[in-house]
């Protein structure tokens, strides 16, 4: 059974959910070939459907990211809220972006 908190250089934290730590982790794996297979290969650039799984996972590792570091700095509401509204808008733009024609 995973603990509900952790102890980091004599402070306790909440311990990360595990399907968060996944998808941390997954999303950064996958950074790599992705943007390599978009600037590499420039036909592919263009293909909408690797546009979406890129914007998709750049907005995963955003989310979870700023929901651990959230976690880990309780205060930082302002800090979160500006990370927060930077994923919408990479959202919004990268949506417009895989969209247009």
């Amino acid at each position: 059974m995973p603990a509900s908190s952790r102890t980091v250089y004599g402070r306790p934290l909440p311990a990360t959910p595990v399907w968060m730590w996944i998808l941390q982790r997954a999303s950064g794996l996958l950074l790599g070939p992705l943007v390599a297979l978009h600037v590499w290969l420039p036909g592919w650039a263009a293909n909408r459907a690797l546009s979406a799984v890129l914007l998709a996972v750049v907005l995963a590792h955003g989310y979870s990211g700023v929901r651990r570091l959230a976690a880990s700095q309780p205060g930082l509401t302002l800090f979160v809220a500006l990370a927060l509204l930077w994923c919408v808008v990479v959202g919004i733009a990268g949506t417009l972006v895989v969209v247009a024609p």
